[in-house]
């Protein structure tokens, strides 16, 4: 619940910085019909038996993964030392 809450004690997103979010949240569907530019910085905690492929992206239909649409906010890996080890492999953050 705390994690939940710290991009509100981020600072305000910049405008090419919601811009940047905006256009990886369109790509994603995760847009709303009424929803205009992403003002809010993202906050992602995806499960610890996420795949490595949807943490990093790619796939056989290439897409963003949690670490991309963390892009601007925050990426919160709970319960981190259950996460599979080829998440957690420095080769793919590299």
């Amino acid at each position: 619940m705390l994690a939940k809450r710290l991009p509100t004690i981020l600072p305000d997103m910049t405008l090419e910085e919601s811009l940047e979010t905006t256009k990886i949240h369109s790509v994603m569907g995760l847009l709303g019909n009424q929803q205009g530019i992403v003002s809010r910085r993202p906050f992602r905690s995806p499960h610890h038996t996420t795949s490595d492929v949807a943490i990093v992206g790619d796939g056989s239909i290439p897409k963003p993964g949690e670490v991309t649409l963390s892009h601007n906010g925050i990426l919160f890996l709970d319960e981190l030392p259950e996460f599979n080890r080829n998440v957690l492999d420095r080769s793919w953050w590299e």
